[in-house]
């Protein structure tokens, strides 16, 4: 049995859950997959959805472990309670694999995937591997831009970002956040007409696809849209995320736009002027080169030269 550990997070929301949810529902095909996080509604219901076993756990440090070949850790920090896991793994001879988030600390386990240092280490869902070798066309003006901040963007902040495009004349394809509720998607939907969302629990690949333009955060986003072939705008929502946005613009596969704070008509007109239909062709295909979508191939491979799976 494979354990993945995984927490909902203030930063990240629910993505180190979704991902340990589908890396579980392939991993189920290969060996017995178990995903533990702490007790939460909103974890618990996206798990139920999305079909894979799991376990809502109060102390992950008692999480039993006697028939687990390795431990994967998706977390965005250790607790004191995932260092009792790790330390208990280790003396069980457990296999103990940590999935390093952006800027994270790194702790004592056996195996690093690393996805945004690593780009051909990237764990993405399998239907972008797809999107990546399909081939596409772009649009002579940006027309289609996909919405992905994140799951704790609150609903005014979503609303003021919809609204600055929509004066663009663009269409829009919105990742909803944990805090979206049902209400909210119909008062947008009512107020902007034509704007689409996606399902809280399907991956995200087809939309970054279809789209000229990505409106994301800095961080592994990026390495999706990189992954199809999609420009990206990033958008710092926190004030150590400058940086990275900076370090992102330099791999030439999109372009930093001001923080929401100055989020207006006229900064995104300027951000997105220069970016003709050429301009997107070169991020493009620069994006895909650097990612191929193959990561979790590699991500198996690692696993099988192990002994961890067959």
């Amino acid at each position: 049995m494979i354990v993945l550990r995984a927490d909902l997070s203030p930063q990240t929301g629910l993505r180190h859950v979704r991902r340990c949810a589908w890396l579980a529902s392939l991993l189920r095909k290969k060996n017995e997959a178990l995903l533990c996080c702490r007790e939460d509604k909103r974890a618990a219901k996206l798990l139920a959805e999305m079909k894979v076993p799991f376990s809502l756990v109060k102390d992950p440090g008692a999480i039993d472990i006697t028939e687990a070949r390795a431990v994967v850790f998706d977390l965005s920090s250790f607790s004191s309670q995932d260092i009792a896991l790790l330390e208990k793994a280790k003396k069980a001879g457990v296999k103990t694999i940590q999935i390093v988030p952006v800027a994270g600390e790194r702790h004592p386990v056996d195996i690093f995937v690393s996805p945004f240092n690593e780009a051909e280490s990237t764990l993405l869902h399998h239907k972008f591997r797809h999107f990546n070798r399909v081939k596409r066309k772009y649009r002579g003006k940006i027309k289609v831009v996909f919405i992905n901040l994140g799951d704790s963007l609150p609903y005014r902040d979503l609303r003021e970002v919809v609204d600055v495009l929509h004066r663009l004349r663009c269409r829009m394809k919105i990742a909803p956040g944990l805090g979206l509720k049902k209400a909210d998607k119909r008062n947008l939907m009512r107020i902007y007409p034509g704007i689409h969302f996606c399902g809280k629990s399907e991956s995200p690949a087809r939309a970054y696809f279809e789209a000229d333009l990505a409106l994301i955060p800095p961080g592994e986003e990026t390495l999706e849209a990189a992954c199809v072939g999609t420009p990206a705008l990033y958008m710092p929502l926190e004030k150590g995320q400058e940086a990275l946005a900076e370090a992102c613009a330099t791999l030439n596969i999109g372009v930093r736009i001001p923080s929401l704070a100055d989020f207006s008509v006229q900064t995104v007109r300027d951000a997105i002027t220069p970016l003709d239909q050429e301009t997107r062709e070169k991020m493009g295909a620069a994006g895909r080169k650097l990612v191929d979508g193959l990561g979790v191939q590699r991500f198996f491979k690692v696993l099988k030269e192990n002994g961890i799976i067959e």
